[in-house]
């Protein structure tokens, strides 16, 4: 891979972190629930005007839209409004044992012993995890969390049965399918949301705009142009840096605090994943990866 194309895979991976970042931002302002719907919706108002019509996929979209919509996004931005950025961006790594579990139940895909130990030592770190104290009095949302990077991971699978339909096209149609289900979710849990949109302050405004363009739109953009260059053992390993950066601008942005037992169950999670990751990827040629935060 040569330089500038390494340079602009850490862009990527540093803009897909600064999401969840934006996220605990505006949810300062906003509810998670009526934050996801208008985050979506400025997706939807981007991008519905130029992508095509996915004929013969709007039923695969609609599920796609209830598991990586409406389960993963709204349950992450629902989490986050109570537990720290780098923890939720640490949990949300277990998408990928997620999906290798989910593979082998639905589609009968089998892994080696190597890939088996990858999954329980990252289930151990997201252990460790929750055995930190500020975690523990916020179990509820760390399990959302934890259910949020499911939905990912089988949303990833469920990716394969649209081919190659426009990564633009899934964002769009995704968007508009998930706002109806999470404008109910935010009417049933929430309150005050009207009150909450119009009288968001600028900031919150600049990190809503950043999660639905330059995460959503531009993120994904540079990176579907960069995939189909190289062999997937020479992408997917950059993606590890989306918690790392996570966490740094947790640290740096928001002003959290590194306790140890995060530090360790955070390098014991992600030991797990690059065993997948890197096992994975010893026999891949060029292939579209999996779907990724944002």
């Amino acid at each position: 891979m040569n330089p500038s194309h390494m340079l602009l895979a850490v862009l990527v991976m540093a803009v897909w972190a600064s999401n969840i970042v934006a996220a605990r931002i505006a949810a300062a302002e906003i509810p998670g629930w009526t934050l996801i719907t208008v985050r979506m919706a400025v997706i939807a108002i981007t991008l519905i005007p130029f992508v095509s019509y996915p004929r013969g996929h709007m039923g695969k979209l609609f599920g796609l839209s209830v598991t990586m919509g409406t389960l993963h996004f709204g349950l992450m931005f629902v989490a986050i409004e109570n537990i720290q950025v780098g923890t939720a961006a640490l949990i949300i790594q277990t998408s990928v044992p997620f999906a290798l579990l989910l593979a082998l139940i639905f589609f009968r895909e089998t892994f080696g012993w190597r890939r088996a130990a990858g999954i329980i030592i990252c289930f151990v770190g997201v252990t460790m995890l929750v055995g930190e104290p500020r975690v523990l009095d916020n179990l509820p949302y760390a399990g959302m969390a934890l259910i949020s990077a499911l939905a990912f991971g089988a949303a990833n699978l469920q990716l394969r049965a649209l081919g190659d339909v426009s990564v633009f096209a899934i964002n769009g149609w995704m968007a508009v399918f998930a706002i109806p289900q999470m404008a109910l979710m935010a009417v049933l849990f929430e309150s005050g949301q009207i009150d909450a949109v119009v009288g968001a302050g600028t900031e919150t405004w600049v990190a809503i705009l950043h999660m639905g363009i330059i995460v959503s739109i531009v993120g994904h953009g540079l990176w579907y142009r960069l995939v189909p260059k190289y062999r997937t053992n020479q992408t997917m390993p950059f993606t590890l840096l989306i918690p790392v950066l996570g966490v740094s601008f947790g640290i740096v942005l928001l002003g959290e605090t590194l306790t140890w037992l995060i530090f360790a169950g955070g390098l014991v999670t992600l030991a797990g994943v690059a065993i997948i990751i890197f096992r994975k990827s010893e026999s891949a040629t060029v292939e579209t990866p999996p779907a990724k935060e944002g």
